[in-house]
């Protein structure tokens, strides 16, 4: 439900604040200037717009500008690089320590005869 109470009177307008009068401008200097300054406002921000969406032609260079790789992708690479020669260069000397051994390069085969001794002497256990 609503209330309803006693009416509310306001004051007069007279003992009110006055308030500003508005300005009009005629039809003359003054308007065809504010024209003017907000076409060449509106110019500008469409120029720039353009400018930052503008793509180059194929022909021309993109820019001045050459991509760099970050500090951090360079020193990763760096890195690589050096666990990669280590590791080559350890092959290298493993292969050497492997041709300087004098008895580990050279495999002598047993002839079949020194094996079927070799079984001979050995001794058989079975359980019955």
């Amino acid at each position: 439900m609503t209330r309803s109470g006693p009416p509310i009177v306001t004051p007069p307008l007279s003992t009110l604040k006055q308030k500003k009068r508005k300005v009009f401008y005629e039809h003359g200097k003054d308007s065809l200037e504010l024209a003017v300054s907000i076409g060449k406002t509106q110019e500008d921000k469409a120029l720039l717009k353009a400018e930052r969406h503008h793509q180059p032609q194929a022909g021309q260079p993109r820019s001045e500008r050459t991509y760099q790789k970050s500090r951090t992708k360079k020193k990763l690479e760096e890195v690589k690089a050096t666990i990669a020669s280590q590791r080559a260069r350890l092959k290298r000397e493993k292969a050497k320590m492997r041709k300087e051994r004098p008895g580990a390069a050279v495999h002598q085969k047993s002839s079949p005869s020194s094996n079927a001794q070799d079984r001979a002497a050995r001794k058989r256990v079975s359980f019955a």
